[in-house]
């Protein structure tokens, strides 16, 4: 709760360090956000990491080793035109995990503010705003992506764009949520009585108060993006070849599944370890933040 005086603070701030033990404890209870956890922590290094820990560069083709198989000087073998897979991968991790993490920006950028507005002030703003809502949230995500990033153009920026673009309904629907739980609370109305403007109350008591679900359905979200980004780039509308990336990587592989499985296998893994590891990671957040 946002404290409205400084004993609250005092108080809140005496027992904030047991909650964190608390929250602690429930999360490595979790055995398996804890492995999430560790999957993202490994996939962000990666991609900080990638001149260091990619054994060739990634766009250097050789057409003499054209599908070799793994071993020891291609750790995952290399693709149709002798490029080293596991350098493609650990490079293409910077693409993906970066427009799974901006899309979560651009639908909590957006779709919390219209959200917090439509709840709080109610009436025919909120009925506009939610039947707008309602009508994005009726077309098929994935459908709707797809749509919004043909008629931008195949790019891996219209491709956050598109998907970033379907999120913001979703985020919009449970700030509103939240807000309409919370605008009626006493320590609300306690700020309408010492005068706080609407604006403080939003941003400060309720904004505040209702970060705990949006920051769960983000970090889940980021394995959704990145699953969604994969697909849109496996259809054509994500980056240009050459550039490295895990949906292009996986549809260029499906070419040669009979010569040379491998081209396809090592970046679905990919995909699905970082969905996996998001998704993993966002229900040890909601164990930590909704101990029910």
């Amino acid at each position: 709760m946002a404290a409205l005086d400084p004993q609250l603070d005092i108080a809140w701030e005496s027992v904030e360090p047991r909650s964190r033990h608390r929250a602690l404890r429930r999360f490595l209870r979790n055995k398996l956000s804890i492995v999430g956890a560790v999957i993202v922590l490994f996939l962000v290094l990666m991609a900080l990491f990638a001149p260091v820990l990619a054994p060739y560069p990634p766009l250097a083709t050789h057409f003499s080793e054209a599908f070799k198989p793994p071993s020891a000087t291609h750790l995952l073998g290399t693709d149709e035109l002798g490029r080293d897979l596991l350098s493609r991968i650990i490079y293409g991790s910077r693409g993906s995990l970066g427009a799974g993490v901006l899309i979560v920006f651009v639908g909590v950028g957006i779709g919390v503010p219209i959200g917090l507005i439509s709840g709080f002030y109610g009436g025919l703003l909120d009925e506009i705003i939610m039947r707008l809502v309602d009508a994005a949230l009726a077309f098929p995500p994935l459908v709707l992506a797809l749509a919004i990033a043909w008629i931008l153009g195949p790019s891996l920026i219209h491709a956050v764009m598109a998907i970033g673009a379907v999120t913001i309904p979703q985020f919009a629907r449970i700030t509103r949520g939240q807000v309409l739980s919370i605008r009626s609370r006493e320590f609300v109305e306690a700020a309408r009585c010492l005068g706080a403007s609407p604006w403080r109350i939003m941003l400060r008591h309720i904004l505040l108060n209702s970060a705990t679900p949006i920051i769960v359905v983000a970090t889940l979200n980021i394995g959704t993006a990145i699953l969604s980004v994969a697909s849109l780039s496996f259809l054509g509308l994500g980056p240009p070849p050459p550039s490295p990336n895990w949906g292009s990587m996986l549809e260029d592989g499906s070419q040669y599944l009979n010569l040379a499985p491998w081209i396809s296998f090592f970046p679905g893994l990919a995909i699905f370890l970082a969905v996996l590891g998001f998704s993993t990671l966002g229900d040890g957040l909601r164990d930590v933040f909704d101990p029910k």
